[in-house]
């Protein structure tokens, strides 16, 4: 089945950038509204908003260390969350999770 985009009206759009400047993430925004997290980062952008950083949750963190802990490599486990691999190696080490050494492939 085709993936079917939505495109958000321009009253949308101004939305978008007053709750995400209220607060809201963008992962929030982009599950409520049907799009891509990065659609709504580029809605930030045009708007000149400002895109704060988003560290992972201590949940992601947790659910991470069990999924790596549990034999998983890094990219799995990135893949799995949905997330990239460096986020995933950087919260894993700032978590005090010991990290097996890369395996070059």
């Amino acid at each position: 089945m085709a993936r079917r985009w939505k495109r958000l009206t321009p009253s949308e759009r101004v939305l978008v950038a007053q709750r995400y400047e209220a607060g809201e993430t963008s992962i929030a925004l982009a599950r409520e509204y049907g799009v891509a997290k990065s659609t709504i980062l580029s809605i930030l952008r045009e708007a000149n908003v400002v895109v704060r950083r988003q560290p992972l949750t201590p949940e992601q963190v947790s659910q991470a260390a069990a999924l790596y802990e549990s034999g998983r490599s890094l990219s799995r486990v990135a893949a799995e969350l949905s997330l990239k691999q460096d986020t995933i190696r950087l919260a894993l080490k700032a978590a005090g999770v010991r990290l097996r050494p890369a395996t070059g492939r």
